[in-house]
């Protein structure tokens, strides 16, 4: 996913943040995202792909376009 630095991405939250990791809750809301489905068009920087790297069974990334 490291190839995707500085295109434009399409993020969704796929998964409720209940019982998770109290970390992985402040990146979801860090992120703009509130309540499963919602979805967040955004560049992906080095700092996104972090977030998401450490939490892929919450988010869903797809390229736009």
């Amino acid at each position: 996913m490291s190839n995707l630095i500085g295109k434009q991405v399409i993020l969704t939250l796929k998964r409720s943040t209940i019982c998770t990791v109290p970390k992985h809750k402040a990146f979801v809301q860090t992120l703009a995202l509130k309540k499963v489905g919602d979805t967040r068009e955004c560049e992906y920087t080095p700092n996104v792909h972090g977030m998401v790297k450490l939490m892929p069974y919450l988010v869903d990334v797809k390229v736009k376009g």
